[in-house]
């Protein structure tokens, strides 16, 4: 058991991230859910975004994000994102399937880790030809919402080269508060966050964390505006009213608790007692 906070927080990450190299296991689903779709759907182009190929998904809750460019005119044009949704679903009627919350993807539910959201999708080309964004379906609006999925991973590994490490397991530590106090912030929108919150070399995750808390209390506020659209659009005035609760919540412990650590007390025991009330069961009690 822990007995100093750089422990602690060591022995947190352990348990909630989804550690090894999962791009194998991603790349063949991405491959058998292509696949399938290619049997009946024309599909231009795909690959496997979210957080397991990021690097910061938890263990037990990632599932497999899987964008499949489709032909505009035979697939796309004209027809509501729910339409499009329901199409690929009818691909893989024989499979047991159904629209994610958000109404921005197809779940295909496996027997093993991970399931695979499919993110249907269309391409936007420049003049040149070049893809500079994808239009993904929402089908609570019913609209076509712009999306720079390979833009967002590379600005993030890059932030990552400029971090360190902390960068992501900061991330990871934010999405597991995120699980354990109503969910409300999504994965998207935790990193376009992080992503303006650290710019610089992380070197104490007690502080990296509470600078998130810190400065996402602010944030949350709103609008976020991130890669060619909002990234926190689909927050309520209920849920943002309630989510900048939780987070000055766990910016004033977490001040709290680095000043225990880092005060004239020395208090780890203290400190990693506060860790707990803003982390839960998953950070390792004292001693």
């Amino acid at each position: 058991m822990p007995y100093t906070v750089a422990v602690s927080f060591d022995t947190f990450y352990q348990n909630i991230n989804l550690s090894g190299d999962h791009r194998d296991t991603a790349n063949r689903r991405r491959d058998d859910i292509v696949s399938k779709l290619k049997k009946k759907l024309h599909v231009i182009e795909s690959f496997s975004s979210g957080s397991i190929p990021r690097y910061t998904a938890l263990k037990d809750h990632a599932d497999l994000d899987v964008m499949v460019a489709l032909h505009y005119t035979k697939h796309i044009k004209d027809k509501k994102p729910s339409e499009v949704l329901q199409e690929v679903r009818d691909t893989l009627s024989e499979y047991r399937t159904n629209v994610r919350k958000n109404g921005q993807a197809v779940t295909l539910y496996y027997k093993t880790w991970p399931n695979v959201d499919i993110v249907p999708c269309s391409r936007v080309v420049n003049d040149g030809g070049i893809v500079i964004s994808y239009s993904i379906p929402d089908m609570n609006t019913e609209q076509w919402v712009t999306s720079k999925p390979k833009n967002h991973t590379a600005n993030m590994t890059s932030r990552a080269g400029t971090c360190g490490s902390n960068f992501r397991k900061s991330i990871t530590m934010i999405k597991h508060w995120n699980r354990t106090h109503s969910s409300y912030l999504q994965s998207y929108h935790i990193e376009a966050m992080a992503l303006r919150i650290f710019g610089s070399s992380m070197n104490d995750i007690s502080w990296d964390i509470f600078k998130f808390f810190e400065e996402a209390a602010n944030l949350v506020d709103g609008p976020l505006w991130y890669e060619g659209a909002f990234a926190d659009d689909y927050l309520t005035y209920l849920t943002r009213s309630e989510t900048k609760k939780r987070l000055e919540t766990a910016r004033d412990k977490a001040r709290s608790a680095w000043a225990k650590t880092y005060g004239d007390d020395n208090d780890h025991e203290g400190a990693i007692a506060i860790w707990r009330q803003i982390f839960g069961d998953k950070f390792p009690a004292y001693g």
